[in-house]
């Protein structure tokens, strides 16, 4: 199935590519850096960039200052996609002041922008200038000799342009795009349901003292309430995100699917060949359409009242005990399919350290400032959902 191109970026990344076979061409080569054992050679890295964020975080204790954890959560995330793109740490989470220089989830759209327009319009995105360049300089390092590094520091970038790729698929030109997209996706996705997840631990009382007691344990995947934690967050917060691979998550709005040379079936009828196809978002209809051909609308289906009782409700418990099987179907904010999130394991991985790092019993003690739900929950849809526009943010104070 061919994605719609709506935003599809021509001879650039993977993750707006639409044709089937030539978005599998570019998503190849990515794969083994965020794979599950990929991730796992990462995980002494994202340690000490955790360990990192929670220095920063306890250099303001007692101080009084005002800190958006959405900042100090997105030049968490971006020193980790950095480290990997790169090779090297590219040190956002060390500037003087925590705060936000961009805003990685309209990366695609900015990416046709002159810089020198970007610049003067919106001087706090320099972030993309930084990164870029140094993103093209780690490029054309990689085409003009082999990595010298151990195999365990070579960057997405070097792996890409030792593969048998197309020359057309290793220039220049295309690899400095992919490059802001994994910024993008990887910084932003990430970030912000840590962020959602925060709220909800340091607003409802129940919640981080029984994950305190939880974390006294070391092993990250055998935690269910932290699971369930990041497992609540996901359904909740799905509309935050942008995923590493596709758009296919992370909007409010179905996303359509295009078959481009056979008839689909679905019950009686038969869909004529590239005719653009959404579900109306019927449940128990589209968990099937999800599972074959994934066409989504995750909002609806992460929010049905049937699935999931109170479903506007931050409720971790759910996930934990005797689960109905339904609520497995109809979860899905990493997409199933060719065009499932690339950075699952990543995400999932970065999740579990950061907050471990933020709630462990002997972690910063945070408490929240000037900040209600309001702050947190969708209220438009602006491609993807966003909360109130005067929002400042997850904003904490640090005892």
């Amino acid at each position: 199935m061919d994605r719609e191109g709506v935003l599809e970026m021509e001879g650039g990344s993977h993750l707006l590519t639409t044709d089937h076979n030539l978005h599998r061409r570019r998503r190849k080569p990515l794969e083994p850096f965020f794979s599950r054992m990929g991730v796992t050679r990462l995980q002494g890295m994202m340690a000490d960039v955790a360990l990192h964020l929670e220095s920063r975080l306890r250099g303001f204790e007692g101080q009084g200052k005002v800190i958006c954890l959405d900042h100090a959560l997105s030049a968490f995330s971006r020193d980790i996609i950095g480290r990997i793109c790169l090779g090297e740490m590219t040190n956002f989470s060390t500037t003087p002041i925590l705060r936000q220089n961009a805003l990685p989830s309209f990366v695609q759209i900015l990416s046709y922008v002159p810089e020198s327009v970007l610049m003067w319009v919106y001087p706090q995105g320099r972030v993309f200038s930084v990164f870029s360049n140094k993103a093209l300089s780690h490029i054309r390092m990689a085409m003009s000799r082999p990595p010298d590094k151990p195999e365990s520091s070579i960057s997405v970038f070097h792996h890409i342009v030792d593969s048998d790729m197309p020359p057309s698929e290793r220039s220049e030109k295309r690899l400095a795009k992919e490059a802001q997209v994994l910024l993008g996706g990887g910084t932003a996705s990430t970030a912000r349901t840590i962020g959602f997840a925060s709220y909800y631990i340091l607003s409802q009382p129940k919640i981080r003292p029984k994950l305190e007691e939880e974390l006294r344990d070391v092993e990250l995947e055998r935690l269910p309430f932290l699971q369930a934690i990041i497992k609540e967050s996901l359904r909740l917060a799905i509309g935050l995100m942008i995923c590493l691979n596709s758009l296919s998550y992370g909007v409010m709005h179905r996303l359509p699917r295009v078959s481009p040379d056979v008839p689909i079936k679905y019950k009686e009828y038969e869909i004529p060949v590239s005719v653009r196809v959404a579900p109306l978002c019927t449940i128990t209809s589209l968990i099937k359409l999800v599972s074959r051909y994934q066409w989504e609308c995750l909002h609806i289906m992460h929010s049905d009242p049937i699935t999931y009782p109170s479903p506007d409700k931050f409720l971790p418990e759910r996930w934990i005990g005797d689960i109905d099987p339904a609520m497995h179907r109809s979860y899905v904010p990493f997409c199933r399919g060719s065009r499932n999130c690339l950075g699952m394991n990543l995400a999932m991985a970065e999740m579990s350290l950061a907050l471990v790092v933020l709630f462990r019993p002997n972690g910063p003690k945070m408490e929240l400032f000037e900040i209600d739900e309001s702050d947190v929950k969708q209220a438009h849809d602006f491609l993807i959902p966003l909360p109130k526009l005067d929002t400042k943010g997850v904003r904490i104070l640090v005892r």
